[in-house]
């Protein structure tokens, strides 16, 4: 597979930064040198809890590599500075922050690790195109698009090599005034993908970079990808059924209550087994084990008095709604996508192929079979993890009208490229990254065939957090920090 030979940019517009003040009103909207319009949005700083918080919106464009189009989106930061250090914060180094996902905005500004890095650095929260307050990438949002063509051209422009070029246009503004113009990255999960494909395009521009259980699999087929994911989530399923031994019975009744009734979900759509079964993504997370146990024990409701029907409760599939039917569209469609690394590559839904066919007599479920061993303790029901799945597109009512548009990406084979081997294979920039042992959504063992190919990254392979490690402890970017500052010894890769 070929790849770009150098690291330097295209040449792509310049940004234009808002900066109407807190007590202004927003201007009119704006034309930009390219012929856009950026919706207004003022510079709101505010102090709270020991930090100061600073909002910015840049007018990006939509394609950074197609001069000819004009059209530019809303891309949104907020800059967090510990109150004590605002005297010399101008000094201050940057650190940007790369979200999980893909589709999820940036976190709160007062999480741990935030409020900790802030006594350090200039701390940029970035909501990644299409998510947060940037411009929004759902149903509503888009539907000027006509075609299921046009709107999967247009979810094109939201991988992880857009939100880098974003995220250069944003770096030559902020820091234009600073002595020194480079910043460091932290990456979350796909945050740490986003990374990757920067040190991939702009090494210069970094000072160094920090990836938290997100090491991209790009020495990996998508297949075995998701192969290394079942295997992983049975194995989280079954730690589940060990810690809560009376959910095999609890998960089975709730199974076959879906399989022979339609139960509807408050905002209308329909909960199936197999929608039930993707709770399982929970089991990467602190906490998430303990929270389907919640769910399975408040499931169901007698109707009718003491001698009534049992009937899911509302309590229940409210929160389940809550859990599963705000999943963003990016997130759903394009997180195959997020793999193709260059011309010639689809997804071509691996996940749903691989659980309908090698997986398919592990999670797949009838009522029938499980009838015949229902007191049968080692026949259970397992849960699927962080897959995105072609029926997806059925069951979740948000997402039925980009079904055509999400079977048009799956097909699609002229990606760009997202990685660059040679220069990562060359690389000078300090990198340190946690490797959880057993993590559920990034793979060990691909991470590691990465962290080969990535000169001078420093791995720290760790069983004492799950995915959700940074969020949990703010020890996890410390130990980072820690690394590339040569305070505590790790192996290079």
């Amino acid at each position: 597979m070929s790849h770009q030979s150098s690291p330097k940019p295209e040449t792509i517009p310049s940004p234009h930064l808002m900066t109407v003040t807190q007590d202004k009103p927003a201007p009119a909207l704006k034309t930009t040198d390219n012929g856009g319009y950026l919706r207004p949005g003022s510079i709101e700083t505010f102090v709270s809890n020991g930090l100061k918080a600073e909002d910015y919106y840049f007018d990006l464009p939509l394609r950074h590599t197609d001069s000819s189009c004009k059209e530019t989106i809303t891309v949104f930061a907020r800059k967090v500075v510990s109150i004590e250090r605002q005297a010399d914060a101008d000094k201050m180094p940057w650190l940007i922050f790369y979200q999980g996902g893909p589709g999820f905005q940036g976190p709160a500004y007062n999480s741990g690790w935030v409020k900790s890095a802030s006594k350090k650095y200039n701390v940029l929260l970035l909501d990644q195109r299409g998510t947060g307050l940037s411009t929004a990438m759902t149903v509503q949002s888009i539907s000027h698009l006509k075609t299921p063509q046009e709107q999967a051209e247009y979810f094109m422009q939201f991988r992880a090599d857009s939100i880098v070029r974003d995220s250069e246009l944003i770096r030559e503004t902020l820091l234009a005034n600073c002595t020194d113009k480079k910043w460091s990255l932290v990456g979350q999960s796909f945050g740490g993908f986003c990374i990757s494909t920067y040190l991939s395009m702009f090494p210069g521009s970094i000072t160094a970079a920090y990836i938290t259980g997100g090491i991209p699999p790009m020495m990996d087929s998508l297949e075995t990808v998701y192969k290394q994911s079942y295997k992983s989530v049975m194995e989280h399923t079954e730690r589940f059924y060990k810690r809560f031994p009376l959910d095999v019975k609890r998960v089975k009744k709730i199974m076959k209550y879906l399989a022979t009734h339609e139960v509807r979900m408050p905002n209308g759509g329909i909960l199936t087994p197999r929608k039930f079964q993707q709770l399982g993504m929970k089991f990467g997370l602190s906490g998430g084990m303990d929270h389907v146990h919640s769910l399975c024990l408040q499931a169901f409701v007698q109707v009718g008095g003491p001698n009534g029907k049992e009937e899911l409760s509302s309590l229940f599939l409210e929160e389940v709604a809550t859990l599963q039917d705000q999943i963003p569209p990016i997130y759903a469609i394009l997180h195959e996508a997020i793999y193709c690394d260059g011309p010639g590559v689809a997804s071509k839904w691996t996940a749903s192929k691989l659980l309908s066919g090698e997986f398919a007599n592990v999670f797949g479920y009838s009522v029938e079979a499980f009838e015949a061993h229902e007191d049968d303790a080692s026949k259970v029901v397992y849960f699927t993890g962080e897959h995105m799945y072609d029926w997806m597109l059925d069951d979740y009512g948000s997402l039925q009208p980009l079904k055509e548009c999400a079977e048009i990406l799956a097909n699609h084979t002229n990606w760009p490229h997202l990685y660059n081997k040679e220069v990562l294979a060359k690389n000078t920039v300090p990198v340190a990254a946690v490797v959880y042992y057993d993590d559920m959504f990034v793979d060990r063992q691909c991470s590691e065939n990465t962290a080969r190919g990535i000169q001078g990254i420093q791995l720290w392979i760790t069983n004492e957090y799950m995915h959700s490690g940074l969020r949990d402890s703010e020890g996890v970017l410390t130990k980072l920090f820690k690394m590339v500052n040569g305070e505590v010894d790790i192996p290079v890769a």
